[in-house]
């Protein structure tokens, strides 16, 4: 049940606060994106929040979610405005034997957080995709180099845009 950003569905809820609350107006998850990664829903295989606009506080539960999912294939994360959640997101999936895919692009992904993902590339086997490209690595830049010398897994790394 992929759904690309923006598009109604399901899983999201628009909230409205007010013209003077715009920057609280948006994407919400609903309940029932919560439950279905929560109970391994065997149509939940592409997680899409692209696009939503998602801050760490929204993207928490979701990332917390994906520790016992073994149905997620693929998490197109990009374009929100996660970091502390990408962070935990990076030290659950150096366990997770699920997930092949994830692009995490246009975040604010710092280089501390940064630092996570290269551990996760030093440790995990099954990804093969990881898109990181218009996050602040930066100073991570090395930290990641080493990681892939570690990793028999990636195919595809995008470190675009990424002050390095």
């Amino acid at each position: 049940m992929p759904l690309s950003g923006g598009e109604p569905s399901p899983y999201f809820e628009w909230e409205y606060k007010g013209l003077n609350s715009a920057s609280d107006t948006g994407w919400r998850p609903a309940p029932l994106l919560l439950e279905h990664l929560r109970n391994n829903h065997p149509d939940l295989k592409v997680l899409n929040l692209d696009g939503r606009g998602l801050g760490d506080e929204a993207a928490m539960p979701l990332v917390r979610a994906l520790e016992e999912n073994t149905t997620v294939t693929s998490l197109r994360l990009g374009r929100n405005q996660m970091d502390e959640a990408l962070g935990a997101l990076a030290e659950i999936l150096k366990t997770n034997a699920s997930v092949t895919s994830v692009d995490v692009r246009q975040n604010d992904m710092g280089a501390g957080v940064a630092a996570s993902w290269a551990a996760l590339l030093a440790t995990n086997a099954t990804l093969t995709d990881l898109n990181l490209s218009s996050n602040q690595i930066g100073a991570s830049a090395k930290d990641l180099a080493e990681a892939l010398g570690k990793n028999s897994t990636l195919r595809t790394l995008s470190v675009e845009d990424c002050g390095i």
